[in-house]
């Protein structure tokens, strides 16, 4: 049982483990999806559903301008020319997404997949380096112009060149009402490429060391673990650049946003208009205010000759009929203007209208489908939650049968193995077993082999006994033969004289017998 119980401890122990180590894995994780950009950055401003591009961001703060206040231009030893933002936001919208300027809501940002050093467009000339940022639908391809962009003139920043670099760039941007002046003396940077997949713009380096003057020292760009504002270090400059990913879930949204005021729009538009004929006005009362004193002067020059006077006033009864065709002229060319203008602006307001009506509709159905989605979700939503319990629940029955089937697996792997070792040893006791047999019976072998050896050792001694007995005897027989053969005639009648010799000695001595083995004793 304690068995179990550590067994069940170590396996909560490795799962509790693994969830912290995914954690951290998910914590410095590279890849990010939208609601990060809606959460992120929701505390600095604030997000609108805007027609045609969908959840829009809006910074709050006054007089801003993107790639202008709050930042700088720093160079990179691998992207070239990158936008430094001061803000703690600055690492989305000014490196994802582009820029556009609302007549209501002004510069408003709109994200987008795709990492880049900045999305601007560049001019030179005359002295002066400009950028502008780039709209939502401008496509970066192969066959790209920037020739074909041309951004509104109040939208770009030019600085001279000298300060290109200069950390307080935005104190050098000249007003806004030069911008015309100087976007007709400057021309289009329309170098462009992909570097490691980064679309990288911008002036050369040769070209920005030779008008500022000095060397450029690059940045390594180095990527940070966490969103905020741009980070120095020594020679290093990080930004927080993750991946972000596509899809196309509809349940990423911002949990607070403003919905697209048509009508604010439309006062800002007619606004702005209004404003366009009062300065027209204004000129053309000017102009009436100084040739009406023009008119007086000449008058108080010739109020002293009567005949200069009438000359004068024929004079001026002509200037008067020349300035009533002039006027008449000029008043039908207004009207003309004017009658231009109201058609245009009556074409603009019907377009507008039309707009409008599209958007109302639009935001009808919008509405309605989001009343349905909203529906839907709060369906959805209890039953996420009704399945979430049933969910766990099943969870925790996985888990406790899990853990059943980890700790009969586990016993089963110990049954297994101890039938393993069982048999192992049963296997190596067989073996044993058979290997004593075999050295029983290999010394058995060896014994018998011994003994058939000492056998035949022993009948070759036998043998050489025997025949050395024979060779022995053999020996004898010719030697008694030669003897035999050596003795006189008369000793040849006993072959045999020494064996006579010795049985008649050993008659002797067993009996008292004479020579012929006759004793004097009794005999039974």
């Amino acid at each position: 049982m304690k068995r179990i119980l550590k067994l069940c401890l170590m396996v909560l122990l490795a799962g509790m483990f693994c969830t912290v180590r995914n954690q951290a894995s998910a914590q410095v994780s590279a890849t990010v999806s939208y609601q990060t950009f809606y959460d992120d950055l929701s505390p600095y401003g604030e997000w609108i559903d805007y027609p045609d591009y969908g959840y829009v961001w809006r910074p709050d703060m006054d007089d801003f301008r993107p790639y202008s206040t709050g930042g700088h231009w720093v160079w990179t030893d691998e992207y070239g020319s990158m936008w430094a933002s001061d803000y703690d936001w600055g690492w989305a919208p000014f490196h994802y997404g582009r820029w556009l300027y609302d007549e209501y809501y002004g510069w408003v940002w709109v994200p987008g997949y795709e990492w880049a050093p900045a999305w601007v467009e560049w001019r030179t000339g005359g002295d002066y380096y400009g950028w502008a940022p780039l709209g939502p639908g401008v496509s970066i391809s192969l066959n790209f112009s920037f020739g074909r962009y041309s951004p509104p003139y109040d939208s770009w920043c030019f600085v001279p060149r000298q300060y290109i670099l200069s950390p307080r760039v935005y104190d050098y941007c000249v007003p806004q009402y030069q911008n015309t002046t100087i976007i007709n003396n400057t021309t289009i940077i329309n170098n462009y490429s992909r570097t490691n997949n980064v679309f990288v713009t911008g002036p050369s380096r040769y070209e920005v060391e030779r008008y500022t003057n000095d060397r450029i020292t690059p940045f390594r760009l180095r990527e940070a673990l966490r969103p905020g504002r741009t980070q120095f270090s020594h020679n290093t400059v990080s930004v927080f650049r993750p991946e972000v990913q596509k899809t196309s879930d509809r349940s990423f949204a911002p949990r607070n946003f403003e919905r697209y005021n048509t009508q604010n729009a439309r006062n800002a538009f007619e606004s702005r208009r209004d404003q366009g004929i009062v300065n027209n006005v204004e000129k053309r009362n000017g102009f009436d205010r100084r040739q009406m004193q023009n008119n007086d002067r000449i008058e108080q020059r010739s109020n002293g000759n009567g005949f200069d006077r009438r000359q004068l006033e024929q004079r001026n009864i002509e200037q008067q009929q020349r300035e009533n065709r002039n006027v008449f002229e000029r008043r039908q060319n207004e009207m003309r203007q004017q009658q231009e203008m109201g058609r245009q602006q009556q074409e603009q307001r019907n377009n507008v209208e039309q707009r409008q009506n599209e958007m109302r509709q639009q935001q009808e159905m919008r509405r309605q489908q989001q009343d349905q989605r909203n529906n839907f979700e709060q369906r959805q939503n209890e039953m996420r939650q009704q399945q979430e319990m049933r969910r766990q629940q099943q969870d925790q029955r996985n888990n406790f049968e899990q853990r059943q089937n980890e700790m009969k697996q586990q016993q089963e792997v110990r049954r297994q193995q101890q039938d393993q070792r069982n048999n192992f040893e049963q296997r190596q006791n067989e073996m044993r077993q058979q290997q004593e047999m075999q050295r029983q019976q290999e010394q058995q072998r060896n014994n018998f082999e011994q003994r058939q050896n000492g056998m035949r050792q022993q009948q070759e001694q036998r043998v050489q006994q025997m025949r050395q007995q024979q060779e022995q005897g053999q020996r004898m027989q010719q030697e008694r033969q030669q003897q035999y053969n050596q003795q006189p005639q008369q000793e040849r009648g006993n072959p045999f004289p020494q064996q006579q010799q010795q049985q008649q000695q050993q008659q002797q001595s067993q009996g008292n017998g004479g020579g012929n083995g006759r004793g004097h004793g009794r005999h039974g």
